[in-house]
């Protein structure tokens, strides 16, 4: 159903000039879907929201992947619409006022959704938006085929996220690129930056812990990588959220939130009340969200702490 609807939208814009974005600060799964995306509407470009990091910037580098600025585009109207992937909330998706939404991909909690668009095809289900995307094209090559590879075993974390259906498509994208899964994960998780490390270790020396009902729970501030972080103290703990301010606007606090695969909490149910509580919005996947809220670093880590207590409170 959702493949045939997405066809009826291809036949339509196929010779139109379509933007493509993800939401800030890009990762693979988005770039990748992004790039999937374009190739089948040969006039399109992607524009995003901000500039990538290192490691989104080795897969773009290896496919040639050509990018602009959406904050640079000064005339909409050249665009017949604009393509929002991996993505269906606004406070993630910066400048996009004014532009019409034709079409929207996404695989996140429709608890933070509030963005709408001409064709919406979001499948809560779906570990990844390279898994959806990877479904509805009708045709797909070697390049496009590694990029999706790419954008599945990231975002799924080497699939602790993954379902029967990722391994099926995996297998058939995997056939197509001509690719060794080895390579694949070299660009799904490659090495990180000596900055990156270094980001990560100081977040580490600042980290505190709360125990609650068997759960140890990391908090700590950082002043970059705090996705980075929140995944590596989460794979060794129960949950973390890791708090920065938000480069461009700093009254306002980004938080990462993740989960060990083994710690049953949905993150998502979480940083969605955070950002409620917060003058912010927040949403995400069950072991992995976020928020950016208007507050402190410090005051949001709180506020964290509590929803979450008060949630598996209400859990039982």
């Amino acid at each position: 159903m959702e493949r045939q609807v997405f066809l009826s939208f291809l036949k339509t814009y196929k010779t139109k000039k379509l933007a493509i974005t993800t939401h800030r600060e890009a990762d693979l799964d988005g770039i990748a879907s992004c790039f999937a995306i374009a190739s089948i509407f040969p006039k399109s470009e992607i524009l995003l929201v901000d500039k990538t990091d290192d490691e989104v910037n080795l897969l773009i580098q290896k496919l040639g992947i050509k990018t602009k600025m959406l904050g640079e585009v000064a005339n909409k109207s050249q665009y017949a619409g604009l393509v929002i992937v991996d993505s269906s909330n606004s406070a993630l998706v910066k400048g996009i006022d004014g532009w019409n939404i034709v079409c929207i991909i996404d695989h996140h909690r429709k608890a933070g959704k509030d963005l709408k668009g001409e064709v919406e095809i979001i499948d809560e289900k779906s570990p990844s938006a390279s898994e959806i995307v990877a479904n509805l094209l009708p045709n797909i090559d070697s390049s496009v085929a590694f990029a999706l590879s790419v954008g599945i075993i990231s975002d799924t974390a080497q699939f602790c996220s993954g379902r029967t259906e990722t391994f099926e498509t995996l297998g058939k994208l995997m056939r197509i690129s001509g690719a060794t899964y080895k390579e694949l994960l070299f660009y799904a998780e490659p090495p990180k930056s000596v900055d990156k490390k270094i980001a990560i270790a100081k977040a580490v020396q600042k980290m505190e812990f709360v125990e609650h009902n068997g759960l140890i729970i990391a908090i700590c501030r950082t002043g970059s990588s705090e996705s980075d972080a929140a995944s590596m103290l989460a794979s060794k703990l129960d949950v973390a959220f890791v708090a920065k301010k938000d480069s461009k606007d700093t009254k306002y606090t980004r938080v990462s939130s993740r989960a060990n695969k083994n710690t049953e909490v949905k993150l998502n149910e979480v940083m969605a009340e955070v950002g409620s509580r917060l003058n912010g919005k927040g949403g995400g996947h069950y072991k992995a969200a976020g928020a950016r809220v208007l507050a402190k670093p410090d005051d949001a880590l709180k506020c964290c702490v509590e929803v979450l207590k008060e949630w598996m409170g209400k859990s039982k």
